[in-house]
């Protein structure tokens, strides 16, 4: 039986009275969608609703999955991007009796659990996925999105209209009449932070459905909302190192398994080092003939090739080489600025092997993201009980606003910022967290934007720390790292730039490490099962079907990154300048303060992705927001 694959994009609205303008705009905002999109789209106008989708084929165009799709009764219509993997095991559970249900479609079965169960239908749910659906008798509107955030959801509610796409660049398509102001809490987490974290946007009056959370909205103008599942440790029975491999292998198989589902070839975005190599073993385990991509520099210290070739080799993938030159990243800047629906500081990775995966003609594709955060990758995982306790010991020595006086009187000393901000008020594990892996201490970002832009110090910290889980229920340092890792930087950087950079080439990317099963168990085993001396990752490596080559496994984690730092001082010094100090960003920044910056960093006294972040936003502003 064909699977129907419902990746895509849409776009909807309600207003008050009927809107012939809204009606044309829908068009453009759907037009804005193609690349989502390109093999199918579909619209519905109804009274007060209109809903536009448009669609990326895995397999077919079968008008039996074709969206806006509306249930047989006619009073509620569904739009949906992403996967439910389980779709078949949903309708074969509670659907058995709906004789006229599409049971290869993820769509139908999808809009069947919601008409049955409403909202609860979430809990049952194994997959990626964004949706709306419009009840057209109660005039309500439902929106969802996954429990990690791999597919985004926005959404704008002024007087008269509520408004909500896949993409803030087709909501713009649809108001353009609307008055896109840059929020200031948006710009202080973006410089914090190096991406916006939701339900913030860069926009004001436009937020992100957070992950795993839904919003209804009634005829009467109430808004609900809530979350359906949260990272939590379980009560698990497991007592030996050996159960936990075992437990664990048995998960990562049904993962990888359910994630390779396809009647279209799926490939693997290969790098040098354990996740990606991990799914390479755990896939061609189950039979699986996969092609590989590897992006490579020039530059011989930031090559993996060599171990990703050792990899392939033990696999027997075919591995394709996609060489990205300094001239190749300047020249595909405007692009990748053009395709970025909020500004970041990172996603050059996705845009460059996406880009390289459409030429090879392959949609699917399988991508490592998620293991680092679930196994213990980053640095984080060990530094974190270190600087939790000496956020204790400097919360008892440093005196109140010690961080406002650093970035005051040394504008380039921002470690000594992130050590002043540990010494504050709150969860010491959160302020760990973010001495290790904020781009910007929070005072420097206070004193570099604008007048206009600017906001007290307290309420900067208030706001950037609301958008951190609380790790109270949390038993260990691993765990607490976990879930911040997950829940922050992945959640709002690495999965919101990986839908963005890999749907703006129309390719489809698949996480098996961010099961919910998975990640759920992993997270709840006890400290000793995932961290043994100074091994990389062990249990992953011992869950693993067939090992990898001894020099993938032994190494250190070293991170996939471009050469930006020797690309900023040379290719694009120039264009930096010309930029970043346009006058017309003072609306932004301190372009004094900026400049300190900016000279801090080519005198080698600060890291690079500091005025990256400002280099980042202009090319944005230039790009999307003119």
């Amino acid at each position: 039986m064909p699977k129907v694959a419902s990746v895509c994009g849409f776009v909807g609205y309600r207003t008050e009275v009927a809107n012939t303008a809204l009606v044309d705009h829908l068009g453009r905002a759907l037009a804005s969608l193609r690349h989502r999109g390109p093999d199918g789209e579909g619209s519905f106008v109804s009274g007060q609703f209109g809903l536009a989708h448009a669609r990326l084929s895995i397999i077919d165009l079968s008008e039996g999955a074709k969206q806006p799709m509306i249930d047989p009764t006619g009073r509620f219509v569904l739009v949906f991007n992403g996967e439910i993997y389980n779709y078949r095991e949903l309708a074969a559970a509670y659907l058995a009796d709906c004789s006229s249900l599409n049971r290869a479609s993820d769509t139908a079965v999808l809009l069947a659990m919601y008409v049955r169960f409403g909202r609860t239908c979430l809990q049952y749910l194994d997959g990626m996925f964004a949706f709306a659906v419009v009840d057209l008798i109660e005039k309500k509107i439902f929106l969802a999105r996954d429990r990690f955030g791999e597919k985004p959801l926005y959404w704008i509610k002024e007087k008269g209209f509520i408004a909500f796409a896949s993409e803030l660049g087709a909501l713009r398509a649809l108001l353009p009449a609307h008055e896109w102001r840059i929020d200031n809490r948006g710009l202080l987490l973006y410089h914090a932070l190096g991406s916006i974290p939701p339900p913030f946007t860069i926009y004001m009056g436009l937020q992100a459905v957070r992950p795993g959370w839904w919003m209804e909205f009634s005829a009467d103008g109430t808004v609900k909302e809530g979350s359906y599942w949260t990272l939590v440790p379980e009560r698990l029975q497991v007592k030996t190192q050996a159960d936990a491999i075992e437990g664990c292998r048995a998960l990562l198989q049904r993962a990888v398994a359910s994630r390779l589902v396809s009647d279209v070839q799926v490939g693997l975005f290969l790098s040098g080092g354990l996740d990606s190599g991990s799914l390479a073993s755990l896939s061609v385990s189950q039979g699986a003939s996969l092609n590989a991509l590897c992006l490579d520099f020039e530059e011989r210290s930031f090559s993996e090739f060599d171990l990703a070739g050792q990899t392939s080799r033990r696999f027997g993938l075919e591995v394709h080489r996609a060489t990205i030159t300094r001239t190749e990243f300047a020249r595909n800047l405007d692009l990748f600025f053009l395709a970025a629906d909020q500004p970041t500081t990172d996603g050059f990775n996705t845009f460059f092997v996406a880009q390289h995966a459409r030429l090879l003609g392959i949609k699917v594709w399988l991508s490592g993201v998620g293991g680092d955060e679930l196994f213990g990758g980053y640095p984080s995982f060990r530094r974190l009980g270190r600087l939790s306790a000496l956020s204790s010991a400097l919360k008892r020595a440093l005196p109140s606003g010690a961080g406002r006086s650093f970035a005051t009187y040394f504008p380039h000393r921002l470690r000594w910022g992130r050590i002043a901000n540990l010494g504050r008020g709150g969860d010491p594990a959160t302020l760990a967290y973010q001495c290790l892996r904020n781009t910007t201490p929070v005072c420097t970002v206070v004193n570099t934007v604008s007048p206009a832009m600017r906001m007290g110090h307290g309420e900067a910290l208030e706001l950037i720390d609301s958008v951190y889980p609380s790790t109270a229920y949390c038993t260990d340092d691993f765990q607490r790292a976990t879930l911040l890792e997950s829940q922050v930087y992945m959640a709002s950087q690495l999965l919101r730039d990986i839908d963005n950079f890999s749907m703006v080439h129309s390719i489809e990317v698949r996480a098996p490490f961010l099961d919910h099963r998975l990640f759920g168990y992993v997270f709840s085993l006890a400290r000793r099962f995932k961290q043994r001396g100074a091994r990389s990752k062990p249990l992953l490596l011992d869950a693993l079907p067939n090992s990898l080559p001894e020099a993938v496994a032994a190494q250190p984690k070293r991170g996939f990154t471009f050469p930006i730092e020797r690309w900023l001082r040379n290719d694009l010094r120039t264009s930096f300048e010309a930029l970043v100090f346009d006058s017309r960003n003072s609306a932004f920044w301190d372009l004094v303060a900026v400049r300190k910056l900016w000279q801090a960093y080519l005198t080698g006294r600060i890291h690079w992705s500091v005025p990256w972040q400002f280099y980042a936003f202009a090319r944005w502003c230039a790009a999307r927001h003119a």
